[in-house]
């Protein structure tokens, strides 16, 4: 699992969501509008489903932990979106910065 940092909040999400969500975030444009993305959490050991607004200048920081990696309904489904959308992104010449 890793925390995620997102403004002054702590989640908990798998290894491949934080992963998905920092590849998509650095691949916004600085330009572009703010977009919502949906991922599963932990948050106060319960599992969420968090709503991030994000761009290309959010900060979000994400930490390893030693909590095990647990499976979270719908995390399949999220980096699948998350990791279509950088796709997207690269795909029209605005890949990783």
């Amino acid at each position: 699992m890793k925390a995620l940092l997102y403004a002054g909040h702590e989640l908990l999400t798998t290894d491949e969501v934080a992963d998905a969500l920092l590849d998509y975030v650095v691949t916004l444009p600085l330009n572009q509008p703010p977009e919502r993305v949906v991922i599963p959490a932990v948050r106060a050991g319960s599992p969420v489903v968090a709503e991030l607004v994000v761009t290309g200048c959010t900060p979000v920081a994400a930490t390893t932990t030693d909590d095990p990696d647990t499976s979270l309904e719908g995390e399949e489904y999220a980096v699948q979106v998350l990791r279509r959308k950088t796709e997207r992104l690269a795909g029209l010449g605005l890949g990783l910065r």
